[in-house]
């Protein structure tokens, strides 16, 4: 087991990491300027908002892969490769429109993200008819598997039918609960997650009283707080994000304590952290959750050495997701040998999947080169496999964690995928 130390970080934090000023242009521009020479890859990611701690996180990750590609000279006949960031504001309408500046002003034809399902799945109306291949680290919901996207939306992190899977497991098998309620986002991550959860949990032989999603604006959340503990349910799950901390001060001071089976939204330490200021330690210890994860490996482990090097913390959730997800972008246009999103979502694929050479982390240059020459290789991720089935989605593989002392500590890692007919499924947990 691992304990996670996460230090809360937000845009002055980040830019004194990488030795920047606070006035310097690095979330909101390219990190090089070299002239007209070169790729720029968009990045639409939360600054501000309900995520606001995960995108400085992601974007060390993503410039993490980009350095590495930019040693070895960039992208064979294309040259260095520069990363221009937006926020995303964890908005629809804040995503769409900082998506659609980086498509009709920057002119990318790859963007990286969105984080949350909510904001990703809009930004998909600007992208796909502008034939811009886009690729998020973090959106997991079932919906986007489903789109009508010409092949041009792709995620790193494994989608929601597969954490509901792992969560269903932890719970009934684990936990042993019978009955439990759920308490979620009413929004693409939220409901998907929930109806994973629900789904495979009954199948186990479970039953769900109750499902409430709530409006993520809404600052009083007794009326799901009500609906959830009707019935007394031995346990209530809580997706969510950021606001977690008032959802769950609010059930404390309600008499329900009962709340547990949390998810990648709110493995999140800040967050951890601020609960057990505001209800104690005792109501959050022993709670137990699910997130994709860095996957156990050595590349796994040098990612993490990279990363910890640059942040002084263990990796954050969805960060091997975000190297990933710009180390695969860099070899499908290096296959492509254009930058242009149909093309790159046309190479993305013989990049990752296997039969083909493996490549790993650390090994960026020798793969840019073998991509180039157009062999078929096969990029094997810091957070897994990335092997993308024909909707997008990865295989990859998915934790557990659990909360001791007010710290996150995570547990295990499980291996999930894609079987030839399409379903999902993931190993049992030990």
């Amino acid at each position: 087991m691992q304990t996670f130390i996460q230090r809360p970080l937000n845009r002055r934090s980040f830019l004194k990491g990488l030795g920047l000023s606070v006035g310097a242009s690095a979330l909101s521009g390219p990190m090089f300027v070299w002239g007209q020479e070169g790729v720029t890859i968009g990045a639409v990611i939360p600054l501000t908002g309900s995520l606001a701690s995960f995108g400085p996180r992601f974007e060390v990750a993503a410039r993490l892969a980009i350095e590495q590609v930019n040693a070895a000279g960039g992208i064979p006949g294309l040259g260095i490769v520069q990363l221009a960031v937006r926020d995303s504001g964890t908005n629809p309408d804040v995503g769409v429109a900082s998506a659609t500046e980086l498509v009709n002003t920057v002119g990318i034809q790859a963007l990286f993200g969105a984080a949350a399902s909510g904001v990703t799945i809009p930004i998909t109306s600007v992208t796909v008819p502008a034939g811009v291949f886009q690729i998020s680290p973090s959106a997991t919901s079932p919906a986007l598997s489903g789109l009508q996207d010409n092949d041009l939306v792709f995620r790193t992190a494994p989608p929601d039918s597969l954490q509901g899977i792992v969560l269903a497991d932890l719970a009934f098998n684990k936990q042993g609960y019978r009955t439990i309620a759920i308490i979620a986002r009413n929004d693409a991550y939220g409901a998907g997650l929930a109806d994973s959860l629900k789904a495979n949990f009954e199948a186990l032989g479970g039953a769900v009283s109750n499902v409430s999603l709530y409006d993520p604006n809404t600052a009083d959340y007794s009326a799901e707080i009500s609906a959830a503990s009707a019935g007394n349910p031995e346990a209530i799950s809580l997706i969510t994000f950021e606001e977690g901390e008032a959802l769950i001060s609010q059930m404390v001071a309600a008499g329900v304590t009962n709340f547990d089976l949390f998810v990648d939204g709110n493995k999140n330490q800040d967050l951890v952290t601020r609960l057990v200021a505001a209800v104690g330690a005792d109501a959050l210890e022993g709670i137990v959750g699910t997130a994709p994860a860095l996957a156990n490996t050595a590349a796994g482990a040098a990612y993490e050495a990279a990363y910890r090097q640059r942040l002084n913390e263990s990796p954050f959730v969805f960060t091997p997701h975000s190297y990933d997800a710009l180390a695969v972008t860099c070899l499908a246009i290096a296959r492509a040998k254009e930058y242009k999103g149909s093309a790159i979502a046309a190479n993305i694929r013989a990049v990752a999947n296997t039969p083909g050479t493996e490549y790993t982390f650390g090994q960026l240059g020798e793969a840019l080169a073998a991509a180039a020459a157009g062999e078929d290789i096969n990029y094997v991720g810091v957070s897994g496999a990335v092997e993308f089935n024909a909707q997008g989605d990865p295989f990859g593989p998915v934790g557990t964690w659990h909360v001791a002392g007010g710290l996150i500590v995570d547990d295990q890692t499980v291996d999930c995928g894609f079987a030839e007919d399409g379903s999902a499924f993931c190993a049992e947990l030990d």
